[in-house]
């Protein structure tokens, strides 16, 4: 009952991890934008919206689960659908638009070696998510793949939050950070690292080596511009 009762706290205490990554990462760089005049897009703004309001519906639909509320659980499970669908559309968008203005966040990376960040985790996103639907009858493998559709969004956060404290690459400590919270978490309560806790890690080890491996070539150049415009 103990084990099972920390493992519903881990998923909200993960939810609530992520909001606070996103608003330390995000605060500063928003405070700088509009204290100099600076301007944010209907679309960036509204891809802000939708993807803080999906972390606080992951965190509140975790906190149903520990509550034993699964019927409202799984209701708003299947509203979700639209919203996923609504992120995957307004990423897109904006990251066309970002490439448009020759934009790499502050990074050293060119436009097309930048570009290649989000459509990586666009494409994990929706590959996560279409996975925990499939797998919405396996609560193992359901929350982790839910919790790992959070983790994946949170690279712009945990890189900003990098930049701001002078030191690019605790981002991507950070991003691996909360893998590995979440391969200590299944070491404590299933006494091994689960399959998807650890393909996770792999994917996540591979996007990197993919960015600055591939990245860099003319070859994904072109294709970022073939794709992108």
């Amino acid at each position: 009952m103990g084990t099972t009762q920390t493992g519903r706290s881990f998923y909200v205490g993960m939810g609530v991890a992520l909001i606070l990554l996103s608003f330390l990462g995000f605060g500063p760089f928003m405070y700088e934008r509009f204290a100099t005049g600076g301007e944010m897009s209907p679309m960036l703004a509204m891809h802000g919206v939708l993807f803080f309001g999906w972390l606080v519906l992951y965190t509140y639909q975790a906190s149903l689960v520990r509550a034993r509320n699964l019927r409202k659980h799984m209701v708003l499970g299947k509203a979700s659908i639209a919203l996923a669908i609504a992120m995957a559309v307004v990423s897109v968008v904006v990251t066309g638009e970002v490439f448009a203005r020759g934009e790499s966040s502050a990074t050293p990376f060119s436009p097309e070696q930048f570009v290649m960040l989000p459509l990586m985790d666009i494409t994990l996103f929706v590959v996560y998510y279409s996975l925990a639907v499939l797998n919405r009858k396996v609560p193992e493998t359901h929350k982790r793949l839910m919790l790992l559709v959070g983790i994946m969004m949170m690279d712009p956060a945990t890189g900003r939050l990098g930049l701001t404290l002078g030191f690019a690459p605790i981002g991507l400590l950070f991003h691996f950070g909360l893998i590995a919270a979440l391969c200590v978490y299944d070491q404590r309560t299933l006494g091994r690292v689960h399959k998807v806790s650890l393909i996770a890690g792999l994917v996540l080890a591979a996007r990197y080596v993919a960015f600055f491996a591939i990245g860099p070539t003319e070859a994904w150049a072109s294709f970022a511009r073939m794709l992108l415009g």
